[in-house]
Protein backbone atom coordinates (compact mmCIF):
# COMPACT_ATOMS: atom_id res chain seq x y z
CA UNK A 1 0.00 0.00 0.00
CA UNK A 2 1.41 3.15 -0.89
CA UNK A 3 0.87 5.95 1.94
CA UNK A 4 2.84 9.11 0.10
CA UNK A 5 0.51 11.83 0.04
CA UNK A 6 -1.15 12.67 -3.52
CA UNK A 7 1.59 15.57 -5.36
CA UNK A 8 4.78 14.06 -3.13
CA UNK A 9 7.48 12.06 -5.06
CA UNK A 10 8.32 8.98 -2.79
CA UNK A 11 11.80 8.77 -1.32
CA UNK A 12 14.60 6.06 -2.95
CA UNK A 13 14.57 2.71 -0.81
CA UNK A 14 17.85 3.27 1.03
CA UNK A 15 18.32 7.10 0.19
CA UNK A 16 19.83 8.96 2.94
CA UNK A 17 18.04 12.28 2.05
CA UNK A 18 13.83 12.12 2.33
CA UNK A 19 13.31 15.37 -0.45
CA UNK A 20 9.85 15.64 -1.05
CA UNK A 21 7.69 17.97 -3.13
CA UNK A 22 4.47 18.65 -3.71
CA UNK A 23 3.44 20.86 -6.74
CA UNK A 24 0.37 23.38 -7.29
CA UNK A 25 -1.23 24.58 -10.27
CA UNK A 26 0.74 24.05 -13.87
CA UNK A 27 4.00 22.82 -12.72
CA UNK A 28 5.63 20.50 -14.84
CA UNK A 29 5.57 16.84 -13.73
CA UNK A 30 9.77 17.22 -14.94
CA UNK A 31 9.98 20.01 -12.25
CA UNK A 32 9.96 17.35 -8.98
CA UNK A 33 12.82 16.01 -10.60
CA UNK A 34 14.29 18.96 -11.13
CA UNK A 35 13.86 20.51 -8.08
CA UNK A 36 14.75 17.00 -6.25
CA UNK A 37 18.39 17.48 -8.66
CA UNK A 38 18.60 20.80 -7.04
CA UNK A 39 18.47 20.31 -3.24
CA UNK A 40 21.40 17.54 -4.23
CA UNK A 41 23.07 19.16 -5.57
CA UNK A 42 23.04 21.93 -2.62
CA UNK A 43 23.28 19.73 0.02
CA UNK A 44 26.35 18.05 -1.95
CA UNK A 45 29.14 19.46 0.73
CA UNK A 46 26.63 18.65 3.57
CA UNK A 47 28.53 16.20 6.16
CA UNK A 48 25.27 15.02 8.22
CA UNK A 49 24.74 11.63 7.44
CA UNK A 50 20.44 12.12 6.67
CA UNK A 51 18.85 15.29 5.64
CA UNK A 52 14.90 15.69 5.01
CA UNK A 53 13.42 18.07 2.71
CA UNK A 54 10.21 19.31 2.57
CA UNK A 55 9.20 21.63 -0.50
CA UNK A 56 6.35 22.91 -2.46
CA UNK A 57 7.06 24.14 -6.46
CA UNK A 58 3.55 26.58 -7.36
CA UNK A 59 2.59 28.17 -10.35
CA UNK A 60 -0.13 31.13 -9.71
CA UNK A 61 -3.11 30.85 -11.45
CA UNK A 62 -2.55 34.02 -12.90
CA UNK A 63 0.76 34.28 -15.83
CA UNK A 64 0.53 37.75 -16.33
CA UNK A 65 2.03 38.22 -12.72
CA UNK A 66 5.63 39.30 -12.67
CA UNK A 67 6.88 35.79 -10.66
CA UNK A 68 4.35 33.77 -10.88
CA UNK A 69 6.26 30.49 -10.13
CA UNK A 70 7.07 30.16 -6.61
CA UNK A 71 9.67 27.37 -5.44
CA UNK A 72 10.04 27.06 -1.19
CA UNK A 73 11.84 24.09 1.18
CA UNK A 74 12.53 23.41 4.58
CA UNK A 75 15.46 21.26 4.97
CA UNK A 76 16.36 19.71 8.15
CA UNK A 77 20.23 18.82 8.82
CA UNK A 78 21.05 17.56 12.43
CA UNK A 79 17.86 19.27 13.89
CA UNK A 80 18.58 22.21 12.31
CA UNK A 81 15.32 23.95 9.84
CA UNK A 82 17.22 26.15 6.44
CA UNK A 83 14.00 27.74 4.84
CA UNK A 84 14.14 29.05 1.43
CA UNK A 85 12.22 30.67 -0.98
CA UNK A 86 12.23 31.98 -4.50
CA UNK A 87 9.71 33.29 -6.95
CA UNK A 88 10.80 33.55 -10.66
CA UNK A 89 8.45 33.85 -14.02
CA UNK A 90 9.33 30.08 -14.60
CA UNK A 91 9.15 26.88 -12.31
CA UNK A 92 12.64 26.31 -13.64
CA UNK A 93 14.23 29.91 -12.89
CA UNK A 94 12.56 29.80 -9.39
CA UNK A 95 14.30 26.04 -8.92
CA UNK A 96 17.53 27.65 -9.68
CA UNK A 97 17.07 30.55 -7.53
CA UNK A 98 16.19 28.01 -4.68
CA UNK A 99 19.26 25.89 -5.64
CA UNK A 100 21.50 29.19 -4.92
CA UNK A 101 19.70 30.28 -1.93
CA UNK A 102 20.13 27.12 -0.46
CA UNK A 103 23.71 26.34 -0.95
CA UNK A 104 24.28 29.78 0.70
CA UNK A 105 22.33 28.86 3.34
CA UNK A 106 24.37 25.76 3.94
CA UNK A 107 27.49 27.61 3.68
CA UNK A 108 26.61 29.47 6.95
CA UNK A 109 25.60 27.17 8.81
CA UNK A 110 28.71 24.89 7.91
CA UNK A 111 30.81 28.28 9.05
CA UNK A 112 28.50 28.55 12.56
Amino acid sequence: MNTTPPGYTTPTQGDPMDIRFLTTGRVPEAARASAEAAVRAALADVAAPTATVRGTLTMAADPSLPRPALAQAVVTIDGRSLRVQAAAPTVDEAITLLQDRLSVRVAYLRAS
